[in-house]
């Protein structure tokens, strides 16, 4: 059996984080003003309670759906209600620790590859996955109930519904100014709408139409698949079903693929009561990461991340001597952040807190 972790997959090219996704540690500069303004947005966009669930009646038919449409069992563990974080998944039974509570097949996951073919043929490596099923997304709710993923696409939180900051408003973004996440959030809509106007020309070039959809319509489109979507071996992937569970960043319940099975499972990480919300880690992320792609922070986040940076001025005639001390003596970054490039003159600090203030830090 080949069970491969969907997670901490380095990101494609730079935009749209993928849910657990392939996203680096960002760097966010914690001051006093910062923390307070991020936690009340935490507060605002995502109370952590764990109030008694409210039954989803608009949702009660999806998964007979998914599963009429997998032919096989996704889960007889799970059911979709509401909670103070919104859509979520809740225990139907006991569970208890090691059970497999969730099962979906590769052949109900939406991918790059549900391109109609003359499209894909069309845009080809212009764009990158993100992009690409962001257009799925596009299509499918454009044909409305004729789409044979409507009962999904319909379930997807529709435009003013999510938080990313790419959706910030200036006021907004001035409360995040100090961190990394302000010109990452400007970086990460210039590329967005890079790639907009490369599928825009591309279709008008072949006389096709794109002028059903806006760059409004294809931001929204892009954050959905940017925190919905795990990576796999066949690129990203939108899981029906499993994209309703939400994130906590204790836990050790992760979306894995497993190729001979051809699905993606869970399996549980510790005991539930009937009734009680099932939570798994997106990823590693620090409260930066989760603030851009997700629209939430936690308030006392284990892997918040701070960069530091040291500037050695070229003139200085030790140059050379102290860039090769910051090299001998720095601490490697974590085996999360491998594949990420950084400058010999940054290193990172993580760091978390707790109701007294600094709980732990380490290099």
């Amino acid at each position: 059996m080949h069970l491969q972790q969907m997670s901490e997959l380095k990101r494609g090219h730079g935009h749209a984080a993928i849910r657990s996704r392939a996203m680096p540690f960002r760097a966010l500069t914690v001051t006093a003003s910062l923390r307070r303004s991020l936690r009340c947005l935490h507060l605002s966009f995502c109370s952590f309670s764990l109030s008694k669930p409210q039954f989803s009646a608009n949702c009660h038919d999806f998964l007979p759906w998914l599963e009429r449409k997998a032919d096989s069992a996704v889960s007889s563990s799970l059911f979709i209600g509401k909670s103070s974080y919104g859509r979520s998944l809740f225990a139907s039974k006991t569970i208890q620790t090691g059970d497999c509570i969730l099962k979906v097949p590769y052949r109900v996951q939406i991918t790059a590859d549900n391109l109609p073919p003359e499209i894909k043929s069309l845009i080809g490596e212009e764009v990158g996955d993100i992009a690409k099923l962001a257009i799925v997304i596009l299509i499918e709710k454009k044909m409305g109930q004729g789409s044979e993923w409507h009962p999904y696409i319909s379930r997807l939180p529709q435009q003013g519904e999510q938080h990313n900051t790419v959706f910030w408003n200036e006021s907004e973004l001035e409360l995040i100014r100090p961190s990394s996440v302000y010109q990452e959030t400007i970086d990460h809509k210039s590329q967005i709408e890079k790639d907009f106007l490369t599928i825009k020309r591309v279709f008008e070039s072949f006389h096709l139409s794109f002028e059903d959809f806006t760059f409004k319509d294809f931001m929204h489109a892009c954050t959905l698949v940017g925190s919905r979507a795990w990576g796999s071996t066949k690129g990203l992937a939108l899981i029906p079903f499993a994209d309703f569970l939400n994130h906590d960043g204790l836990s050790e319940a992760i979306v894995m693929s497993d190729d001979d099975k051809q699905c993606s499972e869970i399996i549980a990480d510790r005991d539930y009561a009937p009734g009680e919300q099932v939570l798994i880690r997106y990823g590693k992320f620090s409260n930066a990461t989760l603030l851009l792609d997700f629209g939430f922070s936690i308030p006392y986040n284990i892997y918040d991340q701070v960069k530091v940076q040291f500037d050695v001025p070229k003139h200085d005639p030790l140059h050379d001597m102290k860039l090769e001390l910051l090299q001998r003596n720095i601490v490697p970054h974590p085996e999360d952040m491998e594949d990420l490039t950084y400058p010999a003159n940054t290193f990172s600090i993580n760091i978390w807190l707790s109701d007294g203030g600094c709980n732990n830090v380490g290099r």
